[in-house]
């Protein structure tokens, strides 16, 4: 569930689906004159999800995006895993090998599951604490002020 201004979500699928997590004192709540007391009252009214503190909320994405980077270094060597042969054709080695690939490739399809898992949160995060959509009015913000100058009407004059 992503939040859509106070009050109202809009449902999407994946593993968060239904857990809001909304981040009080964030410009975003200012900008929309929302308080901190009414951002956490809507989210309680919403039900279940999570609650956090813009300090707590930076820290978690800090750390999502750690485990991220260290899921994207061990899916390659994953990968590589998944794919081995045998060293000869004999039955034993085969055998052995079969069940090794299998093995390596629930780790690494856990692995590919951790690496979206970790995409969903992050997203959320960031749209949480604003940063999206900060980023977003601050480069519509630079590309009309550039559209204003007296120069021209456009970046390159």
């Amino acid at each position: 569930m992503a939040e859509d201004g106070l009050g109202k979500a809009i449902e999407t699928t994946g593993w968060l689906t239904g857990l809001p997590i909304t981040v009080v004192g964030t410009a975003m709540n200012v900008a929309q004159g929302v308080s901190d007391a009414a951002a956490v009252a809507s989210a309680t009214k919403a039900g279940a999800g999570f609650t956090l503190s813009p300090d707590e909320a930076r820290s978690l994405l800090e750390r999502a995006k750690r485990l991220r980077e260290n899921v994207a270094k061990m899916q390659a060597d994953a990968q590589a895993l998944a794919r081995l042969t045998p060293p000869s054709p004999d039955p034993g080695s085969v055998g052995f090998n079969q069940q090794a690939v299998t093995t390596f490739s629930a780790g690494r399809d856990s692995l590919n599951a951790m690496d979206q898992y970790m995409v969903e949160l992050i997203g959320r995060l960031e749209k949480a604490l604003g940063i999206v959509s900060e980023s977003d009015s601050h480069a519509a913000a630079d590309v009309k002020a550039v559209g204003e100058t007296e120069q021209g009407k456009g970046l390159l004059g």
